[in-house]
Formats: C-alpha cells, structure tokens, sequence
C-alpha cells in the first residue's frame, strides 16, 4: 500500500473548465443510455454503486473505494470517455490519478446542495431524448452493453453513479467560480501586462504547405520542398491571383483553404510562436516571406490588426484573464484537499503496455478539423482554428 503521489502536474483535470463542462455533459449523455438499455438492468439497491462489495484500492479517512465500486466508475468512463480509458491503459500511473478524482468527486457529491443534484438530474433528462434515435442501433446497442458488462455495471447504477459525479462537478465548479470570483483587477492588469500584444486581434489570411501528414503524422513533405511551394504559392498571390482559389490548391489547413485562408478578428496569443510574431509585425496588406512553424511554412498576409490596450480590452478577454488566473489556484486547492483525505492507495500493479515503437503517447482529444497554428494555451480563434495545437 502507498499513499497518493504529490506530483502537481498530475492534477491538470481542475485546471481546463471547459474540458470539466464536456465531461459534464459526456456524462449527461450516459443517463439517457442508462435510460434505454433494459438488457442492461438489474437489481438496484442503493447507495454508490458496488460500494463495501470487493477488495479495498484505497482507504482515506476511515473510508474505503473497493474495486468493485471503482470498476463500475472505469466502465462508465470508458463509455463516456473513451480517451480517457486509452490514458489509463498506456499511461503508467494514470489510474492512480482517476481514482483520485473518483474520491474527490464522490467526496463533493457529499457537500452538493439540493439545487446541485436537482440540476445534475436536469442535465441528464436534456439528453435522453437526444440518444433516443442513436440507441435503435442494435450494434450500438450491444456495444455499450459489452461495456458496461465488463464489471457488471446495470442502467440504473450507471444513472445514479452520472447523478453522484455530475453533483460532485458542480460543487466543484461553485468552488472554482469563489476562487475566480476572488481575482482582482489588478492581478488581471499584470497578466496583461506580462505580454501586451497576445492580446492583439488581427485578421489574416494564410496559406499551411504542411511537412507532416495531421492524419497519420508521417512526414508529407521535406521542409525545402515545402518552402519551394509556399514561395511558388506567394509569388502567384503577388502576381495577383486569388486567394480563394490559390488557398485552396496549396493550403493544408483545412479549417481555412476553403474561405480563402482567412481567420478573421484572432486573438494573437492563440497562435504558436512564429505564426504570431508575423502576425503581431508583418506590415499590413504585405504577402510576407513564408514563416516555418512545427506544421510547416506559411504564407501570411495580415489583413487588419487591432493594438490592444488593457482598458481596451473587452470584458470577455479580462474574463478569460480571470480563469486563466483561477485555475492554478483550484490546482493548489485540489491538492491541499487530496493530501488532507490521506489517501492510501492498493491498486494491482500495472503491466507496463508494449512499445509500439512510437516513442509517443496517445494524444487527446481534437476540438476541430483544422491545422491554424494554434497556441496550446486554448485558443479562441474559433471555427475549425482549434484543431490541433502545437506543443
């Protein structure tokens, strides 16, 4: 038996709200599976579902999570979350960590108000009807089942387990908007201050020649042939010819080539390095030299630029200045509350997975189709821009 690890990074699942909003209603959508799935029902008793019934894997506070209990919360994970279910399968530790959350979920659920679980049931009944349509696929239908089989997991469980944990989420988040709330102007202005001109919005059009395939993450093209045809493609965007048209017979970006490589009003911060800087400096209406990132070479003309100032600055970018600020405080909260629990964990000890000559770990979730050079810190840029970021 060991007790829970004090690395910090592990607790990044506080810290991206809108992530923890997708999860709310990723889980939403699985009370409405349990709804429907009859051949999955049984008898209900209760209570957390598979509590007191198992081996202990951890203990904190004279209380104890068997694996019973905790199989049950990974089916549903698996069936909510299925990236998440790839992390715990090849991330060494990583189960250690959702069993942490699994504790401090069902320790909120705990503190919930009754407007809390109230709403917890409203966000799940949003969703049946959604699903309705989805569960006549019987292949559908046998797949979740497969699922929740795997620890025995009936509808009902899986509905009242989605009630506990989407309970905890929101006591959690009232947590986060305290904190958030607590942030002063000035802790903003100093932010702000820290890089001005991330905050700037600019209008440009580009054009990706990309030297990695986004699908299969081969190499697409070398970087000199790449620059070849992003300087081919900038000579004939000089001599006059569209950008409609050039946009999308040399772009790579698919959340752009076909609108003629615009993003439009982009907050400049939401790009990775090189992309901003030209688009912070290029000169306005210029086709600039093509700029090499890690997705390959841009062709970049700025089209508008807006210099941003703190008092300009719109009450939505201070806003997410504030977040941005809060975050790493329900961090340092989260884990100040993990530590008081004293929790001992006894999970099995994990196989290490197989190399599969990558060298990479499985990587998240993609919020888009598109390749804009988008920083890692969340964009705003919008549409298709949030694809993929770079790291």
């Amino acid at each position: 038996m060991k007790k829970r690890s004090n690395r910090k990074e592990n607790y990044k699942m506080w810290l991206n709200r809108r992530n923890a909003i997708r999860r709310l209603a990723a889980l939403a959508l699985t009370c409405a599976l349990a709804g429907t799935l009859a051949a999955c029902g049984g008898k209900d008793d209760g209570g957390v579902p598979g509590e007191g019934k198992g081996d202990p894997v951890a203990t904190y506070q004279g209380k104890t999570v068997t694996d019973t209990e905790f199989n049950k919360y990974l089916s549903l994970l698996e069936l909510t979350s299925p990236m998440e279910a790839m992390y715990i399968e090849y991330i060494p530790g990583y189960k250690e960590q959702v069993l942490e959350r699994y504790i401090i979920y069902k320790e909120y659920a705990a503190k919930a108000t009754s407007d809390d679980v109230k709403q917890a049931e409203e966000s799940a009944a949003t969703f049946r009807g959604q699903l309705d349509e989805v569960l006549k696929d019987e292949a559908q239908k046998e797949s979740i089942k497969q699922i929740l089989d795997k620890s025995g997991l009936t509808s009902k469980e899986a509905e009242r387990l989605l009630k506990m944990l989407i309970s905890g989420e929101l006591a959690i988040d009232k947590k986060f908007q305290e904190i958030k709330n607590a942030v002063t102007e000035d802790e903003i202005r100093a932010e702000f201050d820290k890089a001005p001109s991330d905050y700037n919005i600019v209008t440009v059009r580009h054009i990706l020649v990309a030297t990695t395939d986004s699908a299969t993450g081969e190499e697409k093209r070398t970087e000199e042939e790449a620059l070849a045809r992003a300087k081919e493609a900038r000579a004939k965007l000089i001599a006059g010819g569209s950008w409609d048209e050039l946009a999308k017979e040399y772009s790579d970006d698919p959340g752009s080539k076909d609108n003629g490589g615009l993003y439009a009003d982009a907050k400049a911060g939401d790009w990775v390095e090189e992309f901003k800087q030209a688009a912070n400096t290029q000169p306005i209406g210029v086709i600039g030299e093509p700029v090499l990132t890690s997705y390959g070479y841009h062709v970049i003309k700025v089209e508008k630029r807006e210099e941003m100032t703190f008092d300009k600055l719109p009450q939505d970018k201070k806003d997410a200045i504030r977040e941005s600020l809060a975050a790493p405080k329900l961090n340092e909260e989260m884990e100040k509350e993990l530590e008081a629990l004293g929790i001992e964990i006894s999970l099995p000890q994990e196989e290490t997975p197989a190399e599969d000559g990558s060298g990479e770990e499985p990587q998240g979730e993609a919020g888009g189709d598109g390749e804009a050079p988008q920083d890692d810190a969340g964009g705003e840029n919008g549409g298709d821009a949030g694809g993929e970021t770079a790291q």
